[in-house]
């Protein structure tokens, strides 16, 4: 097994990150008395271009001329080897794939590293809104069982994994997952991007406190950061005045200097409500039945068994025609490996045209 260098490597960049709300249970809690419910959450959510949008939707993302075609007639996207992720993934090319690797961060007590992951045709009931983007399929990765609808693992673990990219001592992580990519851009390229849900059952529970399950996204690449570990998807924050996980240094890519971000878990602004808080801005909209992380109807004593998801979510990124390049897709369960989280990965494109960010499409 690869030791655990993508996670801890983490630690050189030193963000700020905010320690949360402890709590120890793992039962919801308040925000405490020095909490600012309020504080400047439109300025907090809104404050860059397309790294945080909440508000914005990208609704032409698909099929538009700039995309480097690949050509996957001749792979099956559906099944349980990594062949047939990669495939799912819709980097099928093997003219630029130099890298396909799974593993687990920590030894596994209670299903495999193969129960992790898998392609499918579907995920959940076929009238729901996670029909795939391209291709007929899509990958799956999670922190349990990848394919079905029961998601609770059981505890018993003896320890976890420090976080590096999160400050909080109650942040130690379970049933770490890593997909790791390497690929070599066409020379045309100027970005790459790809489609994604997230899934976890911590929500709407432990919103705003250290029990915040996440998807990283980590990317090594000369033409940013020097090559340093770079983590790509972040967004504006659900209430960025009670929890943010780091505030932006100046020059690190993507964000805006001095502005509060989320990583992609259920604390991100681009997460759709359940019940918490009465849902402000209005209950999510992304049916995903069939998936057992269907949102639970209101703070109810088993809502625990139920979550939510981001709804689809694009991260694009530049990158420099010719150049090699990894992706680490990194998920983990955050203060036990009891609730679970998952994410599909779908349509991975090449493209002539640069983008950066992580936006909400339909």
């Amino acid at each position: 097994m690869r030791a655990t260098a993508i996670l801890f490597a983490a630690l050189a960049l030193g963000f700020a990150a905010c320690e949360g709300i402890d709590t120890d249970d793992h039962q919801q809690g308040d925000a405490g008395p020095d909490a600012d419910t309020d504080a400047d959450a439109d300025s907090d959510t809104d404050a860059d271009t397309d790294v945080d949008s909440d508000t914005d939707t990208d609704t032409d993302a698909d099929g538009d001329a700039g995309v480097i075609e690949m050509d996957c007639s001749t792979c099956t996207g559906v099944g349980p080897s990594l062949e047939n992720m990669i495939c799912a993934f819709d980097m099928c090319d093997d003219a630029y794939l130099v890298q396909n690797e799974f593993e687990s961060l920590l030894a596994l007590e209670y299903f495999t590293v193969e129960d992790a992951y898998e392609a499918v045709d579907r995920f959940g009931t076929v009238t729901n809104d996670l029909a795939p983007k391209k291709n007929g399929s899509y990958a799956l990765m999670a922190t349990g069982h990848a394919v079905g609808t029961v998601h609770s693992t059981q505890g018993g673990y003896t320890a976890g994994i420090a976080d590096p990219w999160a400050e909080s001592e109650t942040a130690l992580t379970w049933d770490g997952m890593e997909w790791r990519l390497a690929f070599v851009a066409p020379e045309e390229a100027k970005a790459f991007r790809f489609k994604y849900v997230f899934f976890s059952e911590e929500y709407d529970d432990y919103i705003s406190s250290t029990f915040n399950d996440k998807l990283y996204v980590f990317l090594e690449a000369g033409s940013t950061n020097d090559g340093a570990l770079t983590l790509i998807n972040f967004t504006g924050c659900r209430e960025p005045g009670v929890y943010w996980d780091f505030v932006c240094e100046p020059g690190y890519p993507g964000c805006e200097e001095g502005e509060k971000y989320c990583y992609v878990a259920i604390n991100s602004a681009l997460s759709d409500c359940c019940w918490y808080d009465g849902c402000p801005d209005g209950p999510g909209t992304t049916d995903i039945g069939g998936t057992g992380f269907e949102c639970a109807a209101s703070d109810m004593e088993d809502s625990d068994m139920y979550g939510s998801s981001t709804g689809w979510l694009q991260t694009s990124w530049p990158i420099d025609g010719g150049e090699m390049f990894s992706l680490t897709f990194h998920i983990h369960d955050t203060g036990d490996g009891v609730f679970d989280s998952e994410v599909i990965l779908d349509a991975f494109e090449f493209l002539k045209d640069p983008e950066q960010g992580t936006v909400p499409i339909e």
